[in-house]
């Protein structure tokens, strides 16, 4: 598996991106089986503003990625996928 500890953000694969956006939901109580790829964080997780800040935190701590999921649309959990892999592929990506 990778981890910001051994690859470099650009480098992340969807696969650890998916594991460390199911570990955040996890630890906010969301399982597995509610964390479907078309899962909207607000409409059907039912997060709230505060919990949203808190995955994007945890996604910075586990893969090296800031992201600001608070200011974004009610994504998906696979639009959020996504933001974090092209955020991983900006140069400024994880560094501030």
């Amino acid at each position: 598996m990778a981890t910001a500890e051994n690859t470099k953000p650009a480098d992340l694969p969807m696969d650890a991106i998916r594991e460390a956006l199911l570990a955040a939901l996890a630890d906010l109580g969301i399982g597995a089986e509610q964390a479907v790829p078309d899962a909207r964080l607000r409409d059907d997780l039912e997060l709230d503003s505060t919990e949203i800040v808190q995955i994007s935190l945890d996604l910075t701590r586990r893969l090296g990625v800031k992201v600001k999921l608070e200011d974004a649309a009610d994504l998906t959990l696979a639009e959020v996928g996504d933001l974090v892999r092209r955020t991983a592929g900006t140069p400024a990506a994880g560094r501030r």
